[in-house]
């Protein structure tokens, strides 16, 4: 969870086959909005529907604009044009994450942005809330601010040992910053706001106690800004990394956290998804049946050497072979 680059990672997880879920409830640029999610979803466990905690956090926070239902806590993607319906999707989605929450082994969070926002209670600017976007209303209902590192640093302690205690295994924490730049805050501020980014998570990440002794630092951040360090490696808008940097903090990722087995499984299936991705000009010749066939095989193989699900894969090729995708 947390920035577009979690999605990246989260996208590369996903096509190895990992079972993975990313941001289910869309983009949340800074950390706080990110564990604040991820609390009230944890606070579910001693209620026999889930979704009813995250629902009643979330109620007065609905807004509608240009004919769509929005909420101040999550991405503007998650919306609909009938209130109870966004109301029904964002349940289930809570349903979700509990569930996968609880079974998951490892936490993966990108900070984007140490600037949040909190919206101006009506009739009283001294209550001011945090919320996680402000769908493009008036900047008048917002405070903007960056965020305390010192609030920061005691809600992750507070955040952690929660999580800790949550599910049947403990969990490993990744803590990486996001190495896209805000520069709609200004370059100025985005150097501020990252700086801030940087030093909560080396406090969380270089302070071994028995509190955080579970959470490490990726430094996709350092690996952009620092090892790259050129222009080639961005998208269009010389914001966003491209899928040239994608690849090649992927592999300084998988270097770093996968073990042996793992990385002869990842080997294995990049020859078996380039296989897949294969789109015959003759799909009726024979040579290209036989190539089916031998594929059928090599999943097979793979999925009882590794234990891993690859029954899609299969019955896709089984019922439509006339194309691989």
């Amino acid at each position: 969870m947390g920035s577009c680059f979690s999605e990246n990672i989260g996208q590369k997880l996903l096509e190895n086959k990992f079972e993975t879920l990313i941001n289910p409830f869309g983009v949340i640029f800074n950390p706080l909005s990110v564990i604040q999610l991820l609390e009230w979803i944890m606070l579910e466990k001693n209620q026999n529907k889930k979704g009813e905690v995250l629902e009643k956090n979330l109620e007065k926070f609905y807004i509608q604009h240009d004919e769509v239902w929005y909420n101040y806590h999550l991405h503007s993607k998650i919306a609909s044009q009938d209130k109870e319906e966004l109301k029904q999707i964002i349940k289930e989605k809570a349903k979700q994450t509990f569930e996968f929450l609880e079974k998951a082994d490892t936490i993966i969070l990108t900070f984007g942005t140490a600037f949040m926002y909190e919206l101006i209670e009506k009739n009283d600017e001294n209550t001011k809330i945090p919320i996680s976007n402000c769908h493009k209303q008036n900047k008048n209902l917002f405070n903007k601010k960056l965020i305390d590192l010192e609030t920061a640093k005691t809600k992750f302690e507070d955040f952690i040992n929660k999580l800790n205690s949550f599910g049947k295994k403990e969990k490993q924490i990744i803590i990486t910053v996001s190495p896209v730049r805000h520069l709609k805050e200004g370059l100025v501020e985005n150097s501020v706001s990252k700086s801030i980014l940087r030093v909560l998570a080396h406090f969380i990440c270089q302070n071994k106690t028995e509190k955080f002794e579970n959470c490490v630092y990726f430094p996709s951040y350092e690996l952009v800004l620092d090892d790259l360090r050129d222009y080639r490696f961005y998208e269009t808008d010389l914001l966003h990394p491209n899928n040239q940097a994608i690849e090649y903090i992927w592999q300084k990722f998988s270097e770093g956290y996968f073990d042996d087995k793992t990385q002869l499984f990842l080997k294995k299936w990049q020859k078996i998804a380039s296989s897949l991705a294969h789109k015959p000009f003759f799909p009726k010749r024979k040579n290209h049946q036989d190539f089916i066939q031998k594929l059928i095989t090599d999943l097979e193989k793979i999925e009882n050497e590794f234990k891993i699900d690859v029954k899609k894969e299969i019955e896709f090729l089984k019922n439509n072979n006339t194309k691989l995708v």
